[in-house]
């Protein structure tokens, strides 16, 4: 999906610290060796065309293939996933009228872009706000202006070409100084949709409901699966039990774009997959890289930025980074292209790096969607956002606990693999609570037992507890446990991170267990008797230490409740306080 501005910003990591000898010294041979290389490389890439980027595969599907978007999604994974984007042409007969209002007196909000300072990761400044038809006058009186000084005479792919090497000319180069305007990320409940709205709930979507309607009618484009208010909560997709509506992944952004507006380089949140469609206006340019190749990817970005001396955050994520698939496919990273005409579809599969941009005014609009087989990229993207202190727009333990309470809707595959995650997350739970109590944390469940986890769907109410416990060290919504301290009364924090809570000693906090050990115990139980497999269980603590965590504090006339820190501490936790 097309982001320029990340909803969240990652924590920024700390410089890269070098051992041995003098590391100010290393540090200079090393940026400069980097500095040859890459001077040895941009002498390689002398144009565009000299390095062409193969193309990700195009699928036309019959009307019965399209019925089903996640179905045909899933039949043409083998083929599409090693490319991670391809393009997708509707059946004949496909013409959804684009139900934008363009004479609308709404203004939206639009991102300065100055194309040539793309490749250094520079922020962008907030644009001007415009209706529709002031930002088409612009767009289209900027592309004008480009083509008559720069490419007059041409037209067609000839100068679709020459608009493409103008632009990484800018971007790689900084030829010259060329700002545009892009209106990225405009809720479509707030403003427009391409689509018929349809205002349905998810029971009543589904394949057979679409086909009860004429082909190519208004009510067949309100009930399609392809509508994209409709595809995230589509019968199959993992996404359909998060009612909350999230815009831009549960819920559809439009975007509004002109004459080399970017959407940068970036992969989806929390790896999930995404579909694009073009409404209306000039082509896009898409460039995908494959989700198994997005390491060596981020490995190709962080080598530029060290070797101008920068310091490396993880610029990927603020998803305001952009520089040319050559330099990708020279240093051995796969890369694809699309070219998007209006009525086509594009789809990225999890964890693929994609960008691109536009050759002139157009319209799209696009939305998340999750695949069953998503969950494998599901913890890669937890652990990847634990790392870096990045808030998942979805608690992942919250979505995994809720498809195990709806595991009838799965398939095999996919059960097999959640299962064998939720494990993993139960079993790392339980023995980090027995490391804590060991280390002292006291137990206070016996005490105050907190408002127990409603899984059978992620509604407002469960994202906005969930926003009450995040981990203050990593960002992970801590679901079944976490540890609070009396000399905090706003923080909490997961049990990989205790010694980040609180100024006191380990006897100073206390754990708080959403989930009780036996309900935790039973469960790995049952998922080892359905995989037929039996390994023991984490040991429990021992009486004595058991004893010791549980046993309340001594203060000065204060009762056992308020000794154990459920006192004025607890209570103004929001993590516990909240209902």
């Amino acid at each position: 999906m097309e982001q320029p501005s990340a909803k969240r910003r990652r924590a920024r990591q700390a410089p890269d610290k070098f051992a041995g000898g003098s590391s100010g010294n290393q540090r200079e041979e090393e940026l400069y060796q980097l500095a040859i290389a890459n001077s040895r490389l941009e002498m390689r890439l002398a144009t565009f065309r000299d390095h062409p980027i193969p193309d990700a595969p195009v699928f036309r599907p019959t009307a019965e293939e399209f019925a089903d978007p996640l179905a045909y999604i899933d039949s043409i994974r083998a083929e599409a996933e090693p490319h991670g984007i391809c393009k997708i042409v509707p059946p004949e007969g496909w013409k959804v009228p684009c139900a934008v209002d363009w004479t609308s007196p709404k203004r939206f909000n639009t991102k300065k872009q100055r194309v040539d300072n793309l490749g250094e990761a520079l922020p962008f400044d907030d644009g001007n706000r415009y209706t529709l038809a002031e930002y088409r006058h612009m767009a289209d009186g900027f592309l004008r202006q480009r083509v008559g000084e720069k490419h007059a005479g041409k037209e067609g792919d000839e100068l679709l070409r020459a608009l493409e090497e103008d632009y990484w000319g800018l971007v790689d180069k900084g030829e010259e100084a060329v700002e545009v305007e892009y209106g990225n990320d405009v809720d479509v409940h707030k403003y427009w949709t391409g689509f018929v709205k349809p205002d349905l709930k998810p029971e009543q979507l589904s394949v057979a409901a679409a086909a009860a309607a004429p082909y190519g009618s208004p009510e067949y484009y309100r009930r399609s699966g392809w509508n994209l208010n409709n595809i995230a909560r589509w019968p199959g997709g993992l996404l359909k039990h998060v009612t909350v509506p999230i815009a831009g992944v549960t819920s559809p952004w439009l975007y509004l774009g002109m004459l080399f507006s970017t959407f940068s380089w970036h992969n989806e949140d929390n790896y999930l997959s995404s579909i694009n469609y073009h409404h209306s206006g000039a082509p896009k340019q898409w460039f995908g890289v494959p989700g198994a190749k997005a390491s060596a990817f981020e490995s190709v970005v962080r080598r530029f930025f060290r070797s101008e001396k920068k310091e490396v955050p993880d610029v990927l994520h603020h998803m305001n980074t952009m520089f040319s698939p050559s330099k990708l496919k020279a240093l051995g990273v796969p890369v694809y292209q699309i070219l998007q005409q209006p009525g086509e579809f594009v789809v990225t599969y999890p964890q693929a790096f994609h960008g691109g941009f536009s050759y002139g005014f157009n319209c799209g609009e696009a939305v998340n969607f999750a695949a069953p087989h998503w969950v494998e990229h599901a913890r890669l993207a937890n652990e990847r956002y634990r790392r870096a202190g990045r808030l998942a727009v979805v608690s992942h333990d919250r979505l995994m606990f809720t498809l195990k309470a709806n595991e009838d809707d799965l398939d095999a595959p996919t059960k097999k693999l959640l299962l064998e995650e939720l494990r993993r997350i139960a079993v790392e739970d339980l023995r980090a609570r027995n490391a804590a109590f060991a280390d002292g944390v006291r137990a206070i469940s016996h005490l105050c037992t907190p408002p127990a986890n409603k899984v059978g769907r992620v509604d407002g109410a469960a994202c906005d507890y969930d926003d009450k416990r995040v981990c203050a060290a990593c960002k992970h919504t801590c679901f079944l446990s976490a540890v609070a301290s009396e000399t905090s009364q706003t923080e909490v924090c997961c049990l990989r991170h205790v010694s980040h809570v609180g100024r006191g000693p380990p006897s100073s906090k206390y754990m708080i267990e959403w989930e009780p050990r036996d309900k935790l115990e039973s469960l790995i139980a049952e998922i080892d008797a359905e995989l037929g497999q039996k390994e023991p269980l984490p040991t429990r603590p021992s009486p004595t230490a058991s004893a010791a965590a549980s046993s309340p504090r001594e203060s000065a006339g204060g009762s056992p409740r308020e000794s154990a820190g459920l006192g004025t501490e607890v209570a103004a936790t929001p993590a516990i306080s909240a209902s």
